[in-house]
């Protein structure tokens, strides 16, 4: 019952933005197994010129991401802050910027491989498993993705996350710091207003953001 929960909570989190299970892999192992050459190729422009589209938003996203994060230090009291708010802020950037070289990598070396002859088939035996074929789940021998490149081609949204989530929690730590260090003990000041009004909005506006997901997950089956 543990395991299953735990499954559960596990695919909200990752069944959104990330999704390497589910849109990911499936997508992957469909077009690795597609019996007619030609509907392969089709299926593996599809997915190139998808996640040309994705890697292209996440390149314009991630900037801006790092934007905000280098403008929290010219915020004037800042400086008089203990040195862990800078600190989240200070990752942040760097998960911004690795975002956007990841997002970077990735469209070059499809581009890259698109400028071949035989790009697409180099497209996918970028995705196969040591090009083996591997027993499945229905008991035939398929082509499955390599676990560690579905991870890879969502790595440029998983630091944009990680970017943007620096951004929060160093936010939130920075307006709770005004309560906890200028009073001993609770008063129900400006400073606490402040706190309390920003993690009610944070907290609806995260548990409105993974409803959102639960609301959008799809799970696919390879056939």
């Amino acid at each position: 019952m543990k395991s299953s929960t735990l499954r559960s909570i596990f695919k909200v989190f990752t069944g959104g933005l990330i999704a390497p299970s589910d849109t990911t892999y499936a997508t992957i192992m469909i077009l690795l197994n597609c019996a007619d050459p030609e509907e392969q190729a089709r299926l593996t422009s599809q997915w190139r010129d998808h996640k040309l589209n994705e890697l292209s938003f996440i390149g314009v996203v991630s900037p801006l991401t790092a934007v905000c994060l280098v403008s929290t230090g010219s915020w004037p009291e800042i400086s008089s802050k203990p040195w862990y708010i800078r600190a989240i802020w200070y990752s942040g950037i760097v998960f911004a910027l690795f975002s956007v070289l990841t997002a970077a990598q990735q469209s070059l070396r499809l581009h890259r491989l698109s400028a071949h002859r035989d790009g697409l088939h180099y497209i996918r035996l970028c995705l196969v498993r040591d090009r083996k074929r591997l027993d499945s789940e229905y008991g035939e021998m398929r082509l499955v993705p390599r676990p560690f490149q579905v991870w890879s081609w969502q790595s440029a949204m998983m630091f944009l996350l990680l970017a943007v989530s620096c951004l929060l929690v160093g936010m939130l730590v920075l307006v709770w710091d005004g309560v906890v260090m200028e009073t001993d003990k609770v008063i129900y000041d400006e400073n606490i207003k402040l706190a309390v009004t920003f993690t009610v909005v944070l907290v609806a506006s995260v548990a409105y953001f993974f409803a959102n997901q639960v609301s959008m997950m799809v799970g696919f089956v390879v056939e």
